[in-house]
């Protein structure tokens, strides 16, 4: 067997090689692709079941967000009033100017007079 033999041999031993490895790499990642179709069929359903029920609970939700604000904006006016009372007399008490007190008379310093030499 002379080396161009040699050569071919050890070439055609690596391609069968090659394409073995390659084979399992299709058939592994095949597998793992069927397995993975089938996890998200499964989850289909689950997100649709999830998206009606988000739907229902938004119409449910305004509802009663409705009903709350029509029963409940009476009180909110009436307390936003009272609120604003509040802060009026509050700032009208803190900007009324206090009474000036009786200050003494500041006492003057006289000045010396200078004798004329």
């Amino acid at each position: 067997m002379n080396f161009q033999e040699k050569v071919f041999e050890t070439t055609a031993d690596l391609r069968a090689r090659a394409a073995a490895l390659a084979n399992v790499a299709v058939t592994t990642a095949r597998a793992r692709a069927e397995v993975a179709a089938k996890r998200i069929q499964g989850l289909k359903g689950s997100i649709q079941v999830l998206t009606l029920a988000g739907r229902e609970f938004n119409k449910v939700a305004r509802r009663h967000g409705v009903r709350f604000v029509k029963e409940n904006s009476d009180i909110a006016t009436a307390a936003g009033k009272d609120v604003t009372a509040l802060a009026r007399s509050t700032y009208a008490t803190l900007t009324r100017r206090a009474a000036p007190k009786s200050r003494k008379a500041p006492v003057t310093r006289k000045r010396a007079t200078r004798k004329a030499a």
